[in-house]
């Protein structure tokens, strides 16, 4: 053998003649041992050498993971032949390049690339002959010959002379065996020739790190025509004749069937496709109870401390069913292709999972550095393999620098392309990665980021994204994220970048959690996790996207595809990547042109700032740009539209405009095609609801003693408290003995504290006819439904049973109660206000009522929205002067006379509502300028 991959595996394969090489699961007859698989090597070898592939030729291979690809990838290298695998999922102008660079004789593809092959064709002016991987593809022709195509069984059983095995194979080290190409959309394509030498020198140094018997059985998800998947999936497998099994798809699906057969011992994949898995084990622990959470902590911190201190790992016992989701025999776990967060590597090896972590490119034929089962520093991509070399360039202050590469592995240089090759590699032959690395004191390598994808800040910071990303992820209501650095054209530093992340929500966690208003939430949840992140490292701009995001065939993002989107304006906050036209169904078209679909199709153009052209598929919130309030509106006003109420689970439900439609189908019932139905919600006739419409609010309506006087004693017990502990200093609480119920008060939302803090203040006559709306999302559990009928809270979610929401304030307040209401919706930050919703001017204005406004600061201190912790800080509240709409809208009708005599007199209600609002705000907005001076002086 002559330092030579193909007779390593060669020797490796005879003497494992009749054990299974390789299969896809799940179908039948796609089992193959090794001699079946050797002989349909030599086979297609001797075929090609018989059609006239010369040694030296490049022959092109496209097409789905299959036995057959692996097949034909070995049958080129015993042909002496250069193998030059593609994605079959690459744009057609792409591979036209590819095929025209390498001037590849002919291809073997798979049948689902057969019409996007006759295209390459036509560009490429010339035909380029044909293996179809598939025999079915010539079952459904009815004139194959016509075509050119060629079944691929046909060559495999192609007979060969008698002593053609026992020929010496005609490849040596130094010829090339595979060029993969790393781009190609635009300008020259990169290829990258990798020599049988390199495969060999790659699979040996992998080996020796690694070890893997021949008892292995991998499970081989990664696409084929990546080098990664080649390495350990190919070359490492193939060379010491273990068992690769493949899978139709890479689909969960799939996935779970391959786990199913409890064989599975390997399994290689790039971080994302382990994040999935830790996402999924991670979430499913979070939905169990408190218990169950610390009990489930502690023993991963107990197995951790096992596994690193005395070699013991129990990981199998303590997480039986999360290694039983992986069929049980998982025992190796190979990473690369990117850089791996070093928490989850953490998590991966308290569980119990020996992950090994590689670290190399296309050029280096696959992994320079790998961690060791016998040294493996978790976070880490491990030391240099054999036969390679690693170190670092000119470092920073942090001792980051980038990654030089020489060694046996490393390629010679970029195909046809001596201006690539130029700037790859340093004056004296060191490859530059492009990657950023560190290295600690015992040579252990720590990829950093891409030198190309580092964000410089306008005070001079730089930030590797993939660092904030992990970081951000820690989200469940997120599924994935790119951060990037956009010019900030507001910075008076030239060049200056600020940091903007695209992200795609979890729709399957946020529809189990019956959330509907994702972006709402996932602001709010990254908000909360930037709170613990140095200032300049948050992200202050959310792109919300339900496309998923662009990415490589390792699954790393496509950066600049996004950065060229952002900055040509194409994706924004405001204005999503269009999605597909999807084809309409006969029964989709017949409900849109029903009376109910025109009426759905109205409300939502009536809630809607992008509503040209509505069509089932559509997304309400990221097609559609609804936000909460406009999606809850879009509801009650069908609710009006159909005298009809629905059930707030149904509403979260509804994410498409489909779901809407089957939803007003569900519960409009027989309507008359002729009737015309009213979509503007008429809020004067929905607030004059009767209590019996709304049998949740009763209970607050009726006048209770004993407990209300036992709860006012405990809350001024905690006045108590806030004196001491806060500090507290309240002003205008003399304000309630002017007034008269009913009446709305509306305090600005700092913290869980804000209410037990202002009720504490109000006089008993006020307390005791105090009531709430509060979103039911919290008061579900017995207790807490307990608790919200002795604290007169009325549990609706506003989100998707607005129009109740509404009835039950009017209800409330008719009675002669006093609502408390805060109109911003959630906490806000650092005591800075969030927009105002418009639901206290509505009942305000249409109920003719007085609005007292509160301001409450400080509290943010004490219990902020990003922690559990409680300090003692200085909190001050101040009730303001009550205003009635009326007269705020007169105000507002005397400016605009003043400032222009021909303005219109007259306020559409949605005006009235917004102008209300805005007063509150501006109000409140106000006094808590007053009291942060009064601390200044």
């Amino acid at each position: 053998m002559n330092n030579s991959f193909c007779g390593q595996f060669k020797e490796a394969a005879e003497s494992h003649l009749d054990k299974l090489a390789m299969k896809t699961i799940g179908v039948e007859g796609s089992e193959y041992t090794y001699r079946e698989m050797l002989g349909e090597i030599r086979s297609i070898a001797f075929r090609l050498e018989s059609e006239g592939i010369e040694f030296g030729d490049r022959v092109a291979l496209i097409g789905e993971n299959h036995p057959r690809w692996a097949i034909c990838y070995f049958g080129i290298l015993f042909r002496g032949a250069v193998c030059v695998p593609i994605d079959p999922h690459g744009e057609i102008e792409t591979i036209t390049n590819f095929f025209e660079n390498s001037e590849a004789k002919m291809a073997f593809i798979g049948q689902e690339f057969v019409k996007d092959y006759q295209k390459i064709e036509e560009n490429l002016g010339r035909k380029v002959s044909a293996v179809i991987l598939q025999d079915e593809f010539f079952s459904n022709e009815k004139t194959p010959s016509e075509n050119g195509f060629q079944p691929f069984s046909d060559w495999a059983k192609t007979e060969r002379p008698a002593d053609y095995d026992q020929k010496p194979l005609p490849a040596k080290p130094e010829d090339m065996a595979v060029l993969i190409y790393t781009s190609g959309t635009t300008g020259k394509p990169k290829g990258v020739p990798l020599t049988h030498g390199n495969i060999y020198y790659e699979t040996n140094g992998c080996q020796e790190v690694m070890n893997i018997a021949e008892t292995e059985v991998v499970l081989s998800v990664l696409p084929l025509f990546h080098v990664f998947a080649q390495v350990i999936n190919l070359w490492v497998i193939a060379s010491i004749g273990a068992t690769v099994c493949y899978i139709k798809e890479l689909t969960p699906e799939e996935l779970t069937k391959a786990f199913q057969t409890k064989e599975i011992t390997l399994l290689t994949g790039v971080p994302r496709i382990w994040y999935l898995f830790h996402k999924k084990v991670f979430d499913g622990v979070k939905a169990q109870s408190i218990v169950v959470q610390m009990l489930f902590k502690a023993m991963l911190k107990t197995n951790y401390f096992l596994r690193t201190n005395f070699n013991v790992n129990l990981g199998k016992k303590l997480f039986k069913k999360v290694h039983d989701g992986f069929g049980g025999k998982l025992d190796i776990t190979i990473s690369a292709g990117s850089r791996f967060d070093e928490k989850i590597a953490r998590d991966y090896y308290a569980l119990g999972f020996s992950m090994i972590q590689g670290y190399g490119l296309t050029e280096t034929s696959g992994a320079v550095t790998a961690t060791r089962f016998e040294d493996n520093v978790v976070g880490s991509v491990g030391k240099a393999v054999n036969y390679a070399e690693i170190k670092l360039g000119e470092t920073n202050e942090k001792g980051e620098g980038e990654v030089l590469i020489k060694g046996k592995m490393v390629f010679g240089g970029y195909y046809k392309n001596p201006e690539a090759t130029k700037e790859a590699f340093t004056e004296d032959g060191w490859f530059k990665s492009g990657d950023l690395g560190k290295l600690n004191k015992d040579g252990h390598l720590f990829i950093v980021g891409r030198s190309k994808d580092v964000i410089a800040l306008p005070n001079g910071k730089n930030i590797h994204p993939e660092d904030l990303e992990n970081h951000y992820l820690k989200s469940p209501y997120v599924e994935e994220m790119a951060i990037l650095g956009v010019q900030d054209k507001s910075s008076a530093h030239a060049g200056a970048e600020k940091l903007v992340a695209v992200i795609v929500p979890d729709f399957a966690f946020l529809k189990q959690e019956k959330i509907a208003n994702s972006k709402e939430w996932v602001r709010y949840d990254l908000d909360n996790l930037g709170r613990s992140l140095p200032e300049y490292q948050r992200v202050r701009e959310y792109i919300i996207s339900g496309e998923p995001l662009p990415r490589t065939a390792t699954k790393k993002v496509k950066r600049f595809e996004l950065q060229k989107q952002i900055e040509s304006g194409e994706l924004t906050a405001d204005k999503q990547l269009e999605r597909k036209a999807v084809e309409l169904s006969a029964e989709d078209k017949a409900l849109l042109n029903s009376n109910v679909g025109k009426t759905v199709v109205s409300v939502l153009k009536n809630n809607s700032k992008d509503a040209e052209k509505i069509t089932p598929e559509m997304s309400l919130e990221l097609d559609l740009g609804l936000d909460s309030l406009s999606r809850a509106e879009v509801f009650a006003a069908l609710e009006q539209a159909f005298s009809t109420e629905f059930e707030g689970e149904e509403a979260a439900q509804a994410f498409t405009v489909k779901d809407v439609l089957d939803l007003a189908k569900k519960h409009a019932g027989d309507i008359d095609e002729s009737q015309e139905l009213s979509t503007d919600l008429n809020w004067g006739k929905i607030v004059q609801a009767k209590a019996e419409d709304v049998p949740e609010v009763q209970y607050i309506l009726r006048d209770r003693t004993v407990f209300p006087a036992l709860a006012y004693a405990v809350y001024n017990g905690f006045k108590l408290f806030n004196r001491f502990f806060m500090s507290l200093e309240v002003k205008g609480a003399e304000v309630f003995k002017e007034m008269e119920r009913p009446f709305l008060i509306c305090p600005n939302h700092q913290s869980y504290f804000d209410p037990f803090i202002i009720t504490a203040n109000y006089p008993f006559h006020i307390y005791k006819n105090i009531f709430h709306v509060g979103a039911n999302m919290y008061f579900k559990s017995a207790f807490m439904q307990w608790a919200a009928k002795m604290l007169s809270v009325v549990p609706i979610d506003q989100d998707t049973q607005l129009m109740k929401a509404m009835k039950a304030g009017a209800i409330g307040l008719k009675h002669g109660k006093v609502l408390n209401i805060y109109p911003e919706g959630e906490r806000a930050f650092d005591g800075e206000m969030s927009n105002f919703k418009k639901g206290a001017a509505i009942l305000a204005t249409e109920l003719e009522l007085p609005i007292l406004p509160v301001a409450i600061d400080g509290v943010y201190k004490v219990w902020s929205r990003s922690s559990w912790m409680i300090r003692p800080a200085k909190v001050k509240v101040q009730f303001g002067k009550p205003f009635y709409p009326k007269d705020v809208l007169e105000m507002e009708n005397a400016k605009r006379k003043t400032e222009n005599k021909n303005a219109e007199s007259d306020f559409s209600d949605e005006q009235k509502y917004e102008i209300v609002t805005a007063h509150l705000r501006a109000e409140i907005e106000k006094m808590i300028d007053e009291m942060r001076k009064s601390n200044l002086r």
